[in-house]
């Protein structure tokens, strides 16, 4: 939760069975509203998205660092060989 006063407003229509499932879930969730529960939720998903990148960069950041060892490891596989040969 924020200390910071809510004085934005966010405004999206809905047919009458999404807003059903999106009352039905809260009610699930026991929320004290629906706007709390929206809220929450959009919130949540913010959240999990940015750690979701983040996890996502650093799985790239992994499988390139792999990619350069392999070719590390081949190179001195190529390097070895030739000064055996010679």
């Amino acid at each position: 939760m924020t200390n910071q006063p809510r004085n934005r407003v966010v405004v999206f229509r809905l047919s009458q069975e999404e807003y059903q499932s999106l009352k039905d879930a809260s009610e699930r969730r026991s929320a004290r509203n629906l706007s709390d529960f929206t809220r929450s939720e959009v919130l949540s998903y913010l959240q999990a998205d940015t750690y979701g990148k983040l996890d996502s960069r650093i799985t790239d950041v992994e499988q390139k660092v792999a990619d350069l060892q392999t070719q590390v490891d081949r190179l001195q596989g190529v390097n070895y060989v030739s000064k055996s040969q010679a």
